[in-house]
């Protein structure tokens, strides 16, 4: 067992030695990161056990073990991709379309967080109250107690101050086309902030965990079962297993799943043993209500001669980056019973830049190591020009290196001081709301360690297409009324995409009726089973919710820093 006897972690079956491989060492014989391939020891002991070492996780992780507390850090992967492992997040796609040959989610240290692009959002009041969901239900938490965790989840992800997600703080950069804009009150600004470079949580905490002598990383193991006591109140352990058969156990005094939106789930589901439909399933709530942030490039706006859109294009902070979005106010939205969508507008390519855009994207994410975590050589596997070539837009503030991009944009507007003219494109990024139908179930298939895959039901309800031509309406009035420009509206239905944003599968509700878990992130039923992450969203407005999942994760820290 992984024992605390006061100057760190030791490795012991019955009292005697056991091997453990070392990847960092700390001071003395302390061991900070284990590979479990190489783990004899059958059972791993810790006071809290936190499943996933992504944002949510190493967060928690970190914040406990400065606490005090002994924490065992499960990950499935290592601290680079590794395709057998990534192929345990397989699924079946039986509902809308996500992207084909597309990384949304990176098995291996560090989590998704490997491939994000940094934007950051803040969910707005309007998001979290009962008026959030058609049921009434919303997030059963006052907006306070999350909003009072954004300064200290700014300040984990490395964002430019919490207040420049004011709109008002803007106005002064802002040129008169834009001020015209949002001077009549028909559209309304949103904000967007990006870090000087996005978080990657491996890295950046690699170091404080390698010199903890409380937080133990576990590399390559993959929890396949929670395992319940007999009265199916409470986590025992859970089993834990390697690609090459090794299996052991994690035994603590709490338990906390953070792997993910999907795989919090996954794994709810798969541990039926004491109940089941699952745990925390009693009445059919874990994988219902799955929400991402539909995408879609709809339409072009001609600009009128000499007009200039710096904060809509983006530009740079002294310690990160701004985009402005435009949405439809809220009292509009009320009364006209219509979503929290935001557009923005992207430069425009010739036709045949545009077919082949997304292969671009593609090559530089992988040559940056962003969005993508695949091999170098496997750019060639999938025809790639053929997926539509605007659906997933990266603009160089999001694909280059932020000193890069920095010089990049001043010597843009040095060397082409004349108004930006031409066109753009209309991007929507959309709110979709929370639906039972739309859901993860277990599939018949299985992964390599012998888990169930999942099955993803996407659903994206007419309401949101609905408020998307609404907002286009209100748009094209809105620049033409402005002196900006023309729109032209999209032909056709718009062509949604995903945006790797899943959510909503095991929802926070004040009672077993309404979620899985209850608003301290506790699965119901269950004393010392948590849940971490955007899985526990009951709504998501149109904020990215990386900022959230961070401020979610304080909070629980908090919580059971507190005695839980």
């Amino acid at each position: 067992m992984l024992r605390h006897r006061g100057d760190g972690f030791r490795a012991d079956r019955g009292g005697g030695p056991v091997a453990a491989a070392a990847i960092f060492s700390g001071r003395g014989d302390q061991v900070s990161f284990l590979d479990a391939r190489e783990l004899e020891s059958p059972v791993i002991d810790a006071d809290v056990c936190i499943v996933g070492a992504g944002a949510a996780g190493i967060t928690l992780a970190t914040e406990l073990g400065r606490a005090g507390r002994d924490v065992c850090l499960v990950e499935s992967g290592g601290l680079a991709p590794e395709a057998p492992i990534q192929a345990l997040y397989d699924l079946e796609n039986l509902g809308h379309p996500v992207r084909e040959n597309f990384m949304s989610r990176a098995r291996y240290y560090g989590g998704s967080c490997n491939l994000w692009a940094g934007r950051s959002m803040r969910l707005l009041e309007e998001d979290v109250g009962p008026q959030a969901e058609p049921g009434g239900n919303g997030w059963p938490l006052r907006y306070a107690e999350i909003a009072g965790y954004y300064s200290r989840a700014a300040a984990v992800l490395r964002l430019p101050h919490l207040e420049l997600f004011d709109p008002a703080a803007h106005d002064g950069r802002m040129s008169q086309w834009e001020r015209r804009i949002f001077a009549s009150g028909s559209i309304t600004p949103t904000v967007s902030l990006w870090a000087r470079r996005p978080m990657r949580f491996g890295a950046a905490y690699r170091g404080e965990i390698r010199r903890s002598d409380r937080v133990r990383a576990v590399l390559h193991a993959s929890v396949t079962t929670i395992q319940l006591d007999p009265a199916g109140d409470t986590v025992e352990a859970l089993e834990v297993a390697t690609l090459q058969g090794r299996r052991f156990r994690v035994r603590a005094r709490v338990f906390v799943l953070a792997c993910g939106g999907l795989e919090n789930a996954r794994l709810l589901l798969a541990s039926h043993d004491r109940h089941l439909s699952g745990i925390g399933n009693g009445h059919d709530l874990v994988g219902r209500f799955f929400m991402d942030h539909p995408r879609a490039v709809h339409g072009r706006v001609r600009l009128r001669p000499g007009v200039r859109l710096p904060s809509l294009r983006g530009r740079p902070l002294a310690d990160g980056k701004v985009q402005i979005g435009m949405g439809l106010p809220l009292e509009e939205r009320r009364r006209r019973g219509l979503l929290n969508h935001y557009a923005t507008l992207e430069s425009e390519f010739s036709g045949y830049a545009a077919a082949g855009y997304q292969s671009a994207v593609r090559a530089a994410k992988v040559i940056l190591r962003k969005g993508y975590a695949g091999s170098r050589w496997d750019l060639g596997r999938a025809r790639l020009g053929e997926i539509p070539g605007m659906i997933y837009l990266l603009t160089p503030k999001e694909l280059m290196p932020y000193p890069v991009y920095r010089l990049y944009w001043g010597l843009r507007n040095a060397l082409h001081p004349r108004p930006d003219g031409g066109s753009r494109v209309v991007v929507y990024f959309c709110e979709q709301p929370a639906g039972a139908e739309s859901r993860l179930t277990l599939s018949n298939q299985r992964d390599g360690l012998g888990v169930p895959r999942l099955a993803l039901h996407w659903r994206i309800p007419s309401e949101v297409t609905q408020t998307l031509l609404e907002l286009q309406d209100a748009l094209s009035s809105c620049l033409r009324d402005a002196g900006v420009g023309d729109l032209e509206p999209g032909a056709g239905e718009p062509r949604y995409t995903d945006a790797s944003h899943h959510m909503g599968t095991t929802r926070m509700g004040a009672t077993p009726r309404t979620g899985v878990v209850d608003p301290d992130g506790r699965v119901h039923g269950v004393s010392n089973l948590y849940v971490a992450g955007s899985s526990v969203f009951p709504s998501a407005g149109h904020a990215n919710p990386t900022l959230t999942i961070v401020a979610l994760a304080l909070r629980l820290a908090d919580h059971l820093r507190r005695g839980a």
